[in-house]
C-alpha cells in the first residue's frame, strides 16, 4: 500500500531551531474554527468548506499566522482558545471565524464542540463554549474582530422541556466595546447554508476580506449588502462594532483585482494549517448573484441552481447535499450517478492515473478485486490517496484494491483493480487492521484529528510508515459514529 520511507537524524537541526531567539509576535493572527462532524446531533455540510474559503482569504489578506481547526470537541475547543490568546496579545490584528452549531440560552450566545450531548439545557456551562470566551482570547490585540457563522435551527431545542427562556433559533445581540462582531443573521434568525459549495455568507465575507482599501469599519455593513441582495432580503447579517473613527484596513491599496481565487478546489490532497485552499471564485460569485431575484417558491429555478452548484463544485458532499435538498429533483439521478463514478472511478470507465510499466508485473501475484470475497461494510469504505506516490484506492468491505496504476517501490506493477490488503476490519480505539500483500506485513490504520488515517506496516527489519488521504467516504456518517463508539 506505500513506499519504504527512510527517517533522517535531526537532533543537530533540532538543536540549533531551539537555539534560536523567539520570534516577534505576528502582526496579524486568526483562528479559523469549523465544527461539521457532530456526534449527537445534526452534522453540517458546510461549515468545512467555508473555512478553507475564510482562511484563504485571511491568507491572501496579508495575515501572518492562520490557524485552522475542524472538528473540534471541547478540551481542543478550549486549547486552541488558549493558544491563540497568547498569539493575540500584542498583535496588531486578531480575528477569530467560527462555523458551526451555536445555541441562545438566557442571553448568553453558546458554541458547540463536536461533542456536545445537552441533554438539558443546564448542560451548556459543561459541555458548550461561552462565546464571551472568544472574545476574551482577542482581548490583547489592538484591532478585534470576530466572525460568528452559527445562526442556525437549535438542534437540542427538542430535549429541552424544561421552562425556560431559550430561543429555538438564531442567536442573541451582544454589545461590544473596541471590535467589531459580525454575525451571519440578525438576532433570533437563521442564516442560509446553501445549496453546496459555500453559504452566501462565506462567499460575501470572503470578497470583502480581500478587498483593497476597504475600511474594517465598513466591512461588516459591505457583506451585509452582499447577503441582502444574494438572498433576496431573507438573510439579514448583524454587525455589532465599537470601533475609533480613524479608517482602518486589513489589505491597504486600490481595489485592483483577486486573482488568487481562480483555481479550483484540490480535493486530492488535505490543506496544510497554512496552505491556502483554491476555490473558483468567479463561479463562488456567480453562485452568489445567481440567486438574485429567485423567489423562494420557485421550487425549479431553486433545484436548477442547487444542481448547478453541486455541478461546479464536483464532489461527493456537494452533490450529497443537492440530494439532501430536492430528494426528487429534476437532477437527482444525475447525482446519484456522479457520486457512484465518484467513489469508485473505475466502476463505469472513469478516468485512471498511471504510469508506464516498468520490469515485473504482479499481475498473478495480487488477486481481482472480484477474486476477494466481502465482509462487512466498514466505516472506512471509500477511495483513498496514499500519501507517498499519489495514488487511489479503494478500501470496501475487508479488502483494498488500486483504483489508478503505480510503480511499486521495488520495481512492481500494480495495475488498477488488484487487491493490495486483505483481511481490513476495525479494531479498537480508533484503529483498523489490515494485511499488506505488497510489503508482506500486518498494518494497522489510526484515524487522525484530521479525518486520515496513519498506517503503520510491520515490515521486517523496519516499519513502512504513509498517509491515507480521504477522498470520499460511502457513509461519512458511519464514520463518526464508529470512532464515538
Amino acid at each position: 500500500m506505500g513506499r519504504w520511507a527512510h527517517p533522517l537524524l535531526t537532533f543537530a537541526w533540532a538543536a540549533f531551531l531551539l537555539a534560536l531567539p523567539a520570534a516577534a509576535s505576528a502582526q496579524k493572527v486568526a483562528l479559523v474554527i469549523a465544527n461539521s462532524d457532530y456526534e449527537h446531533t445534526s452534522q453540517l455540510a458546510n461549515p468545512g468548506r467555508d473555512a478553507g474559503l475564510i482562511a484563504g482569504a485571511l491568507r491572501e489578506a496579508g495575515f501572518d499566522t492562520v490557524e485552522l481547526a475542524s472538528n473540534v470537541a471541547r478540551p481542543e475547543f478550549m486549547n486552541q482558545l488558549r493558544t491563540f490568546r497568547q498569539k493575540a496579545d500584542g498583535a496588531q490584528t486578531a480575528l477569530v471565524y467560527y462555523a458551526g452549531h451555536g445555541v441562545e440560552s438566557k442571553g448568553t450566545n453558546w458554541l458547540l464542540p463536536v461533542d456536545a450531548a445537552l441533554n438539558a439545557e443546564k448542560d451548556l456551562p459543561f459541555e458548550a463554549v461561552e462565546f464571551g470566551r472568544v472574545l476574551d482570547t482577542i482581548e490583547g490585540a489592538k484591532l478585534r474582530i470576530a466572525v460568528l457563522d452559527a445562526c442556525r435551527n437549535n438542534p437540542f431545542a427538542v430535549r429541552w422541556t424544561d421552562d425556560n427562556r431559550s430561543v429555538s433559533r438564531g442567536l442573541a445581540p451582544l454589545e461590544v466595546d473596541d471590535m467589531l462582531v459580525i454575525y451571519a443573521a440578525a438576532p433570533g434568525n437563521f442564516a442560509f447554508d446553501g445549496a453546496g459549495g459555500n453559504s452566501p455568507f462565506a462567499l460575501a465575507l470572503a470578497r470583502r476580506i480581500v478587498q483593497p482599501g476597504l475600511p474594517v469599519q465598513l466591512l461588516g455593513g459591505m457583506v451585509r449588502d452582499d447577503v441582502l441582495a444574494a438572498t433576496d432580503g431573507e438573510q439579514r447579517p448583524f454587525i455589532s462594532a465599537s470601533m475609533t473613527g480613524r479608517p482602518l484596513f486589513l489589505v491597504e491599496g486600490p481595489d485592483t483585482q483577486m486573482a488568487w481565487l481562480t483555481g479550483l478546489y484540490s480535493e486530492d490532497e488535505a490543506p496544510g494549517a497554512n496552505t491556502a485552499p483554491l476555490v473558483n471564485f468567479a463561479d463562488a460569485t456567480d453562485a452568489l448573484s445567481s440567486t438574485r431575484g429567485i423567489e423562494s417558491t420557485d421550487t425549479a429555478a431553486l433545484d436548477e441552481q442547487a444542481w448547478l452548484s453541486a455541478a461546479r463544485t464536483d464532489t461527493v458532499q456537494s452533490y450529497r447535499a443537492y440530494k439532501e435538498q430536492f430528494p426528487d429533483g429534476a437532477y437527482a439521478r444525475f447525482a446519484e450517478a456522479n457520486i457512484a463514478q465518484l467513489l469508485d472511478p473505475t466502476a463505469t470507465g472513469g478516468e485512471i492515473e498511471s504510469e508506464k510499466p516498468w520490469i515485473i508485473s504482479l499481475g498473478a501475484a495480487l488477486p481481482d478485486r472480484y477474486a476477494v470475497d466481502l465482509g462487512a461494510p466498514l466505516a472506512i469504505d471509500g477511495v483513498w490517496r496514499i500519501s507517498t506516490n499519489d495514488k487511489r484506492l479503494r478500501i470496501e468491505r475487508g479488502r483494498a484494491f488500486a483504483v489508478d496504476g503505480w510503480n511499486h517501490a521495488l520495481l512492481f506493477r500494480v495495475e488498477p483493480e488488484q487487491v493490495v490488503a486483505i483481511n481490513v476490519r476495525k479494531g479498537e480505539n480508533g484503529e483498523y487492521l489490515s494485511r499488506d500483500i505488497l510489503l508482506n506485513g500486518d498494518t494497522v490504520m489510526t484515524l487522525r484529528d484530521d479525518g486520515n488515517l496513519d498506517v503503520r506496516v510491520a515490515t521486517f527489519p523496519f516499519p513502512v510508515n504513509f498517509v491515507l488521504i480521504r477522498e470520499a467516504l460511502d457513509d461519512p456518517d458511519a464514520l463518526a459514529r464508529d470512532t464515538a463508539g
